[in-house]
């Protein structure tokens, strides 16, 4: 559109970071989440701590043993499950009274507050599906790190161990056959570490596409 002989383009839309996208899909959950919950007390409580600071939810499919905060909350509409509709966890000591769990979660501010929901209702469950399948994949790549770790130094101690009998072979003749079929061992360890690691690194990329 021309105005007094100058071209004026329409205004660009924002660009959001990542999260800030997460905290306004945080916001919508909780918002959802405490609309249709809103016959448990609890429930209600615990979403008005959350709300005050959502960039600090994140929703799991599971909480871990040793995570500092943690929420399990349970809303069906269409089915009664006989499970507790508010279930809170400090350092995985079960906290059952909101008003405890808030106050004792002051001393962990700065700390993501992991929260697994359980429910039937379609909409809420269209919005956790991509937050779940993210936290799997991120929990996923941590568990293959973790191993890739250990299993470099498996092979650092098994590399280390073959350098030691050739070391010996090029002193002790008279045990070569013996020290041989031992190099031999270390050889294939070592060949089947590398295997599981090129395996684990290929799941890796994989996972991060």
């Amino acid at each position: 559109m021309k105005e007094g002989g100058k071209r004026f383009s329409p205004p660009k839309r924002p660009e959001y970071s990542r999260d800030a996208v997460t905290n306004e899909v945080n916001e919508r959950i909780l918002v959802y989440l405490g609309r249709i919950s809103s016959q448990f007390p609890a429930i209600q409580v615990v979403i008005g701590y959350l709300m005050a600071q959502p960039q600090r939810v994140r929703f799991v499919h599971q909480i871990e043993p040793g995570r500092s905060l943690g929420l399990a909350i349970a809303v069906h509409r269409r089915i009664e499950l006989p499970v507790a509709p508010w279930q809170g966890y400090i350092q995985g000591v079960p906290v059952p009274e909101p008003y405890t769990w808030i106050e004792a979660a002051r001393g962990y501010s700065a700390e993501t507050v992991a929260v697994r929901v359980s429910t039937d209702d379609p909409r809420l469950l269209a919005l956790l599906s991509p937050l779940i399948v993210a936290d799997k994949a991120q929990e996923e790549r941590i568990e293959i790190r973790d191993r890739m770790q250990h299993l470099r130094k498996e092979v650092d101690q098994v590399l280390d161990i073959y350098n030691e009998l050739r070391n010996l072979m090029a002193i002790d003749k008279a045990r070569q056959g013996e020290l041989a079929k031992f190099l031999g061992m270390a050889e294939d360890e070592m060949h089947h570490l590398g295997q599981e690691l090129n395996a684990l690194k290929e799941r890796l990329g994989d996972s991060q596409d």
